[in-house]
């Protein structure tokens, strides 16, 4: 009976959309795995948001918000889970912080008139990096988990190096099979690779996070000839790109970090090879980045507009902005917000109405932010993440795991690449690089948790008993 039931339901969702049925299924399938495989579940979660994109062009409609629907399944299946199983939540540090800026977005809706069926969509994007690493918090974590992360980075690190050389190999052929269009750009002989994505943007930022990810494990974990080769490879790829914003994100994190747990060989090693390394690469970064901050600084330019756009905003409706859905966003781009044509944006160069005119209505993140929010909105947002950098900072526990240490300071690497490049890209709503820092931030709240609790059963039991003379120490 349930098999016809679902049978039925299945044929009646294909007549309204063809692929409805395949995602109803997927989406079951999802509630499963996360009941009985909820750290599975997580790892597909990843991989569904990092290939959002591919996932889109095969599905259609149905796929435009697949990283959406993965991340509101973990946060409903994953908190259900875990209030039954243990009747107690984790809380993610912040979370105070971003519930004040969900709730100033949410009531400059309200008071601005934005229609429900727009506002709470363009909330529910606005804070899923925290759902999801909310959600991950409910998970308890281990050292296992943590090692299997570095073998699947190494993995991803090879499988991104070999959709380059495909790209390097045939950069038209490529290009065509992955996004339908020529190579973006070149520089020489050399184009702009997507790699596995279909955006060089998308792959330099991907590529980025493994960098800093590899950087960090020969700094703080273990330093070897292969780890270097991971991050040079990884780093290596994210140049090829040609992309400034990510180049720039990258050097700054990795300078950041390098200068915090560099030794005193390695410092050494830069001091001498540093010379020739910036008379080589110096100056074409320099023409290539160059020329970008001077269109960034134009006030003329659309990111330039869209910027100022936003102060303008933020003041007419202060002091919690013009409401989700109505200023910088995605939602607000496909609707084209009337507040576009007051600020005369339909005749500026990629600010028009429509995804061929206006693909930069969406092309920076703050804006969105003290926009949509207010300036209230954006101080809260600000804390959160401050408040996700603090806990990152701090041991989880007097003695701590050094791959606790690792996904640590990777998640402040994390964070640090991110807000370079949330300047002039919505890098914490848009895939690939937004779920990394987040699930970081998720996994060492709930090892955090299970530490304390630990310390206290143990402190319940009170001291040990005395060893016998001569009997071995064990660790």
């Amino acid at each position: 009976m349930l098999a016809a039931a679902l049978t039925f339901v299945l044929a009646a969702l294909a007549l309204i959309e063809p692929a409805l049925p395949l995602a109803v299924l997927i989406a079951l399938t999802g509630v499963l795995i996360a009941a009985f495989r909820p750290k599975l579940f997580v790892l597909l979660a990843l991989v569904v948001i990092i290939l959002s994109a591919p996932i889109q062009n095969v599905l259609g409609q149905v796929g435009t918000y697949a990283d959406e629907g993965v991340i509101a399944l973990a946060f409903v299946a994953l908190t259900t889970r875990r209030l039954v199983t243990e009747g107690r939540l984790v809380w993610l540090p912040g979370t105070g912080w971003f519930v004040g800026f969900l709730v100033a977005g949410l009531v400059s809706a309200a008071l601005a008139e934005v229609p429900v069926g727009l506002a709470v969509p363009a909330a529910f994007i606005a804070v899923k990096g925290v759902l999801f690493a909310f959600a991950i918090a409910q998970l308890h974590w281990d050292r296992d988990d943590l090692a299997l992360l570095v073998r699947l980075g190494i993995t991803a690190i090879v499988l991104m190096a070999l959709s380059a050389l495909l790209n390097l190999a045939a950069p038209a052929a490529w290009a065509e099979f992955t996004t339908g269009r020529p190579p973006i750009s070149y520089i020489g002989p050399f184009p702009a690779i997507n790699g596995a994505f279909q955006h060089p943007a998308a792959f330099s930022r991907f590529c980025g996070v493994l960098a800093v990810a590899a950087l960090v494990y020969g700094m703080v974990v273990r330093r070897s000839f292969a780890n270097t080769v991971l991050v040079l490879v990884s780093g290596g790829l994210a140049f090829l790109t040609f992309q400034v914003k990510s180049i720039v994100g990258l050097l700054a994190t990795l300078a950041v970090v390098g200068a915090r747990f560099l030794r005193p060989v390695g410092v050494a090693a830069i001091l001498c090879i540093g010379p020739l390394i910036a008379l080589i690469t110096v100056p074409p970064l320099a023409d290539l980045i160059g020329g970008d901050i001077e269109i960034y600084l134009n006030q003329d330019s659309a990111r330039g507009l869209l910027t100022a756009g936003g102060i303008t905003v933020a003041a007419q409706y202060f002091p919690v902005g013009a409401g989700f859905g109505r200023y910088g966003s995605s939602t607000a781009a496909d609707d084209y917000s009337p507040l576009y044509y007051a600020l005369g944006f339909p005749g500026r160069y990629g600010l028009g109405p429509g995804p061929d005119s206006g693909q930069f209505l969406n092309d920076s993140q703050w804006p969105a932010i003290y926009g949509e929010t207010g300036w209230f909105g954006a101080f809260f947002f600000a804390a959160g993440l401050a408040c996700i950098v603090v806990a990152l900072l701090r041991r989880v526990s007097a003695h701590e795991d050094v791959l606790v240490r690792w996904i640590r300071i990777t998640g402040v690497g994390w964070l640090i690449l991110l807000l370079v490049e949330s300047a002039v890209a919505p890098v914490f709503v848009s895939s690939p690089s937004f779920p990394f820092v987040f699930a970081a931030a998720g996994v060492i709240a709930s090892l955090r948790v299970d530490a304390r609790h630990e310390a206290r059963h143990d402190a319940s039991r009170g001291p040990a008993p005395a060893m016998g003379h001569g009997e071995p120490v064990t660790a």
